[in-house]
C-alpha cells in the first residue's frame, strides 16, 4: 500500500478498496468516522441530516464484532449526533471532540467549559447583528456555535463574515476563544490545544495499541485527525483535494459505506 508523509494530493482509493483491504486481514480495527458529508450527504439544512438504514446496519454489525471499536465523531453536540446515528455498543464525540461518551469512555475537556459564558454572549450578539441576512443563521451547540451561510447570498457573504468575526474579536478576550472554519460554516469554539486529532489520540491511548486506526472525513475540521494519524494507520478523506493531510479520498459518502463493508469482510 502506497503512504504518504506529507500535505498534498491524496491517492484514490479505487471501488474494492483492496488498497485498504490488503493490509486488513485478521487485524483489531479502531474506526473514526465523521458525521455529515462522510455517513451522510451534506444538506442544505444541517437539522435533515439523518443516517441512512443501509449505514446504521453496516455500523452496527461492525460494532457487535469484538474486531471493531467505533466512533463517531462529529461537531455536532453528543445528543445530537447520537440521536441521529442511532448506533448501539459505539463511541460518540462530539463538539469536534471536546465531549466523548460510549463503549466505557467519558470526557468533556475542562476548559471548554470556562468559555462557555462568552459563547452564549456571542450567540445572542450574532443573532442580532445576522437579523438582516437571509438564509443565515446560528446554531447554539454548547461549547462552539456555529454560524451557517450555505444559504446566503453569495454577494452578501463576505459583510456576513465580517460581522461574526467582529462579534468574536469583541467578546474573546484574549484567547479563550477561537474561529474554525468548515464548509460554509463558521464556528467560534473555546481557545484550548485541542481538536478532532487530539481526540482521536486520546481514545487510542485508551484503547492500547492492539488496534490499527482508520480515520475517515470530508471537512477542514478533520485535517487535524489526518494529520495526528500521519504516520500511524489510514486515513481516507472524502472528496478530491489538492492540499489534505489523508493518505487517500474517496469521491463521495457512498464511498465510505462500499468501505464499511470492506472493512466488515476483511
Amino acid at each position: 500500500m502506497k503512504t504518504k508523509t506529507r500535505i498534498g494530493p491524496a491517492y484514490f482509493l479505487g471501488s474494492d478498496a483492496s488498497d485498504i483491504a490488503s493490509v486488513l486481514g485478521g487485524r483489531k480495527i479502531a474506526l473514526f468516522l465523521d458525521f455529515d458529508g462522510t455517513l451522510t450527504p451534506i444538506q442544505e439544512d444541517p437539522t435533515q441530516c439523518y443516517l441512512s438504514e443501509e449505514a446504521r446496519e453496516l455500523l452496527q454489525s461492525l460494532a457487535n464484532s469484538d474486531r471493531h471499536h467505533v466512533t463517531v465523531l462529529s461537531g455536532r453536540t453528543l445528543d445530537d449526533v447520537k440521536s441521529r446515528v442511532g448506533v448501539r455498543n459505539i463511541c460518540y464525540g462530539g463538539n469536534h471532540g471536546l465531549v466523548i461518551s460510549g463503549k466505557g469512555l467519558r470526557f468533556v475537556h475542562p476548559e471548554a467549559l470556562r468559555a462557555k459564558p462568552l459563547i452564549d454572549e456571542a450567540g445572542s450578539r450574532l443573532e442580532q447583528e445576522i437579523a438582516p441576512f437571509a438564509g443565515a443563521w446560528v446554531e447554539r451547540k454548547g461549547f462552539p456555535l456555529s454560524l451557517h451561510y450555505r444559504l446566503v447570498n453569495q454577494n452578501a457573504v463576505r459583510q456576513l463574515k465580517s460581522a461574526f468575526y467582529k462579534v468574536a474579536a469583541e467578546i474573546s478576550r484574549g484567547s479563550l476563544l477561537t474561529v474554525m472554519k468548515g464548509k460554509k460554516v463558521l464556528e467560534l469554539m473555546p481557545g484550548i490545544p485541542w481538536n478532532k486529532g487530539n481526540a482521536v489520540l486520546w481514545i487510542l491511548e485508551r484503547l492500547g495499541d492492539s488496534y490499527m486506526p482508520i480515520f475517515v472525513g470530508d471537512d477542514v475540521t478533520d485535517e487535524m485527525a489526518f494529520k495526528a494519524l500521519e504516520n500511524r494507520g489510514v486515513t481516507i478523506r472524502i472528496g478530491r483535494s489538492k492540499k489534505t493531510f489523508a493518505h487517500f479520498y474517496l469521491q463521495n459518502y457512498q464511498g465510505t459505506l462500499r468501505l464499511l463493508k470492506t472493512i466488515q469482510t476483511a
